[in-house]
């Protein structure tokens, strides 16, 4: 993961936990209030896009992380007989 990349997930999960965090506070019974409704919609389609970004982005790590503990564990099976 480069700088960008690393820059770009950190940015989406801070709009993440600032969208959770404008859910938390919205009242259901505001809902009922011109104009809430689609700000509810809008902040909850942000959640899960700043979700999915995330969830990519870790999902590449986690083949990072899989490819040098395969790489490294081949080279300590050969050092030790394994």
């Amino acid at each position: 993961m480069n700088e960008i990349e690393r820059a770009t997930t950190i940015a989406s999960l801070q709009k993440l936990s600032a969208r959770l965090e404008t859910l938390r506070h919205l009242d259901i019974a505001d809902l009922r209030l011109p104009g809430q409704q689609k700000h509810y919609e809008h902040t909850l389609d942000d959640a899960y896009a700043a979700l999915a970004q995330v969830e990519t982005a870790l999902d590449k790590l986690g083949q990072e992380l899989d490819y040098q503990h395969q790489r490294l564990g081949e080279v300590r099976d050969q050092r030790t007989g394994g």
